[in-house]
Parts: C-alpha cells; sequence; structure tokens
C-alpha cells in the first residue's frame, strides 16, 4: 500500500557483496525517479485523464464499518474496484526521448478517493523497460520490471490521491507487444491511508485511543515477534472489493526460511486472492504514544503477490508462500509456533487495527470456543480460542488474520509461540471510557486445530513439519540470523545481504 520513498539502499551494495548474490541488481533500481519527475522540462505536462466513477470516501466508510459489525469480521474494507481496460494502444500519450527510449503515461482519475491503487491484467514488459505509478505531491511506487509480474499480472501498492499517472519507460529498440500492459482494476480508496487530511494530527491510520503501540512498554517482551507481524491489502474473491488483514510470517521445522505467511480464511481463501495481496512490512511507530518513523520511513517496506497453500473455513486460516524473498535489510522474523493445543497463561496479539501502525494487545488466559463469525457452520466446535476482555489494547477491522501469540512468562516451552488466528469478535475500545479497552471478546482460530485435515490442502503440518518430523512447535528464527552448527542456537549475522538469497518474482521495488 502505501510508502513514502526511500531514495537510497546503494550502501549495502557497497560491501563488495555483489558479486556474491547479485541481489544488489535489484536494490540499485529502488527509489529510482519517473523520467516525468526527473525532467519535468522535457517531458512536458499534456498528459489525457481517463476518468472512472468517482466515490463518496464518508460514505463508503459508514457503510463498511456497518457491514463489518454486523457478521463480526474483522477485515476492513478500504476500496471500490473500478473495472478498466486501459492501455498503451488506446490512451494516454506516447514520447519519444532524446535516448531513442519511449516514454508512455496515462492520467487515471476517481474524483473523491482518498487513495488509488491499480491492478495490471496484463503486465508483460520488454527487458529493461520500467514503469512507475505516480500520485498526489508527486509520491510514487516504483520503478517495476517484467520481473515483478507473477503469471502475467502485477497489482501495484497505494499512492496518495484521486488522480495518479502511470508511466511506462521502454529503452531504444525494445518493443511493446499489443495486449502486453493492460490497466484492469482501478481501486478507488476511502480509508485516507496517508492520513492527507489531518484527521489524527497527520498519524496514519485511525484506530481507536486504547490501542497500544508496539514501541510501548508491553512490546518490549516481543520485539522478535513484532517484526513477524504485517498487513496486506487484497482483492476479495465474493465482492470484488479491496479489503485490508493483517498476517504473520511464520517459520518451518527445519528453519528453512520459506516465506509462509498464515492469516485468515475469511480474508483470503482463493488463488486470486493471493496473487492480488500486496503485504506491508515494519509499517510501526518507534515510540509509544506518539508517531515517530523507523529508519526507512513508513510504508517503506512492501512486497506483493502470493500462492496459496493451505485453507479451511472452519477453523478460519489461510496459509499462503509469497511470491518474493523480502529484502534482508527489512529484517523480518519468522515466528515460532505451537500446536499442541497446551493453553497459556494469558494472551498476546499483535496486528494492525483500522489499518493503523502495529500495535499489540493483552488478555487473560484463553478459553476453548466456536468460531464467533456468522459465516461458519455452529455445528462446528471448539475450533477457537476465544478471548478477552483485553486487559491493554483491543482489535478492529484490519486485525482479521492476525497471530494470538502465548506470553512471555509462559511455561511449557510455548513462550512467545503461536497459537491462533483472529477471526474475529465484539472487542473494541470502551465507549464510555476511550483510553480503556470494552468488555467485548474476540476468537481466534486453532493452530492446533489448523494442524490436521484432510489434505495438505486443508492443513499447516505439511508446509510447517515438511519432512513429517512429527514436532508440534517450532522456535522462532530471525531473517538475518545464522544457525550455529551443534548447538541449535542462533546469532545475528551482518551484513545482512550475505544471507539473502537471489530475489525472484514479487519483492516490489
Amino acid at each position: 500500500m502505501l510508502r513514502l520513498r526511500r531514495t537510497i539502499r546503494l550502501a549495502r551494495c557497497v560491501f563488495g557483496i555483489v558479486l556474491l548474490l547479485g541481489a544488489c541488481a535489484s536494490e540499485a533500481r529502488k527509489g529510482e525517479l519517473p523520467y516525468s519527475l526527473a525532467h519535468p522540462a522535457k517531458a512536458g505536462v499534456d498528459v489525457a485523464i481517463v476518468d472512472v466513477p468517482g466515490i463518496d470516501a464518508a460514505r463508503q466508510r459508514t457503510d463498511g464499518d456497518h457491514a463489518m459489525r454486523a457478521d463480526g469480521r474483522k477485515r476492513l474494507r478500504s476500496a471500490e474496484a473500478r473495472p478498466v481496460s486501459i492501455t498503451p494502444e488506446h490512451a494516454g500519450r506516447w514520447d519519444t526521448l532524446d535516448d531513442g527510449s519511449r516514454l508512455w503515461r496515462v492520467r487515471v482519475r476517481a474524483v473523491g478517493a482518498t487513495d488509488l491503487r491499480f491492478a495490471f491484467a496484463h503486465f508483460v514488459l520488454p527487458r529493461d523497460a520500467t514503469l512507475h505509478v505516480i500520485g498526489a505531491v508527486d509520491d510514487y511506487q516504483g520503478p517495476y520490471t517484467s520481473a515483478d509480474a507473477l503469471d502475467g499480472t502485477f497489482h501495484a501498492p497505494v499512492v496518495p490521491g484521486d488522480t495518479a499517472t502511470i508511466e511506462l519507460r521502454v529503452p531504444a529498440g525494445a518493443t511493446l507487444a499489443p495486449g502486453a500492459l493492460e490497466l484492469g482494476t482501478v481501486g478507488a480508496g476511502f480509508r485516507d491511508l496517508y492520513e492527507r487530511n489531518g484527521t489524527k494530527d497527520g498519524s496514519p491510520g485511525a484506530s481507536g485511543p486504547c490501542n497500544v503501540d508496539v514501541a510501548c512498554p508491553l512490546g518490549v517482551a516481543y520485539e522478535q515477534e513484532i517484526r513477524a507481524v504485517g498487513y496486506y491489502e487484497y482483492i476479495a474473491a465474493d465482492d470484488g472489493e479491496y479489503y485490508i488483514c493483517s498476517g504473520t510470517l511464520v517459520t518451518d521445522v527445519p528453519h528453512a526460511r520459506r516465506n509462509l505467511f498464515l492469516t485468515a480464511a475469511h480474508c483470503m481463501s482463493v488463488a486470486s486472492e493471493a496473487q492480488s495481496m500486496v503485504v506491508y512490512w515494519n509499517y510501526q511507530s518507534t515510540r509509544c504514544g506518539g508517531l515517530a518513523a523507523p529508519a526507512g520511513g513508513f510504508f517503506a517496506d512492501d512486497q506483493h503477490g502470493a500462492t496459496l497453500r493451505a485453507t479451511r473455513a472452519d477453523v478460519d486460516f489461510t496459509l499462503v508462500e509469497l511470491a518474493g524473498t523480502p529484502e534482508a535489510d527489512w529484517n523480518l522474523y519468522y515466528a515460532g509456533w505451537d500446536a499442541s493445543g497446551s493453553v497459556p497463561d494469558g494472551t498476546i496479539g499483535i496486528h494492525h487495527p483500522s489499518g493503523d501502525v502495529k500495535k499489540i494487545t493483552a488478555g487473560p488466559a484463553p478459553r476453548t470456543a466456536d468460531s464467533c463469525i456468522v459465516e461458519v457452520a455452529p455445528s462446528v466446535h471448539g475450533t477457537h480460542w476465544n478471548t478477552g476482555p483485553y486487559t491493554q489494547g483491543t482489535t478492529e477491522g484490519g486485525s482479521s488474520g492476525s497471530g494470538l501469540f502465548a506470553p512471555a512468562a509462559s511455561g511449557g516451552g510455548i513462550a512467545r509461540h503461536l497459537i491462533g488466528t483472529l477471526s474475529g469478535g465484539t472487542a473494541a475500545c470502551s465507549d464510555t471510557s476511550p483510553g480503556q479497552p470494552d468488555d467485548g471478546y474476540d476468537c481466534y482460530g486453532k493452530l492446533s486445530v489448523a494442524w490436521n485435515g484432510s489434505s495438505p490442502s486443508s492443513r499447516l503440518r505439511d508446509w510447517l513439519d515438511p519432512a513429517n518430523s512429527g514436532a508440534t512447535s517450532a522456535d522462532g528464527i530471525g531473517q538475518n540470523d545464522v544457525v550455529q552448527a551443534g548447538n541449535g542456537h542462533s546469532q545475528h549475522a551482518w551484513p545482512p545481504l550475505l544471507l539473502q538469497r537471489p530475489r525472484v518474482t514479487g519483492a516490489s521495488r
């Protein structure tokens, strides 16, 4: 979704490890300015606008919130999808530049939208061709290349404003085949994810005042687990609209660092939804109770596309494998988990309420319960953990799919291990004491129930224990940790690019 541009990461490449992995080839492209911003005098401004149906953002926010509360699910609708067919053959403007390369631009507008995101139904670019998306106040995403395509499609992160420019540069001598680039969907946002209207003192997001930043004292014992949590935007198959949910990067038993991401089935359960997802990492404040961006800035670390691995409705879980390897300097964490069904003394939740910066909750020991969302058959019993009222924090729309962890003080080897994923519930900030959580409850699908199923596509054990070792738990591991032979312990390794595998499709630029 959303990021303020980082203009440099090339320092990582100066360590002389370019020849080891080739990872800096992709690093060097990150943040490169679109031609029209780098050379405004040469590019000109006469670019035609293609209008798509506008949006009443305030009304859509209200309607979306009412629908969410009606069924207990905590996925958050964020944008209306506008089907289009915009191609370089039929829209926009072509210019030939001094070096013989060609520049195609088109402006797309959805009046009233707070932000825009674009889904390309066809994305087959010539070698060395680059594409940027430029939003309001020249905030841009890109460059993207043919390597960013997933099955010939591409979903771009969000840019602010109701008008955005798509800019494609094709090198001299190269040809863009007819139909190779087609914009198929425009997402007209209504959540104001960039908070350009200043509705929260300039802070991103709009979660309730009882939510607790991960930088607060409650988060100190969970620094690693916090790094495993991201949120994502995707196109839902049931209504074709854009939604926000949360999820957790999880380890497998051999610590192979497969990019397995656990979330809720009511968020996504079909291949097209996984393919459309854009995940945002490290979107959190570094100051408790205030807004302080991490070193890379807010919205800086995102990747797109995933493959569906397993899903099941009764326990409401989905496991996807992200299409790309996260960049090493994001310093993510593959969370540990426990599928034994052991009951911890309390609960910890880490999530993104209302698409806000990352928050953390604390609650009492969970109880076995049925699902609390209406679409799961009531005859299915004992599939969920029930937790609440929370003692600190709460969950909101956008928190769905986030992990439930055992507290750091838990015995039995389950401390800080993930034991469930959020389905939904009634928990919120109190109306009478806004700085405190209310007396509501939430339910989380049990990892112990999701562990087994009728086939690999409906259970977790084939993916989290691929060698069928019989293990029902695994400790987490950092993205840049090195496992020491003989003792199983790990330590941080630097520079992290020494450990980075060559990147494949999916990590955005």
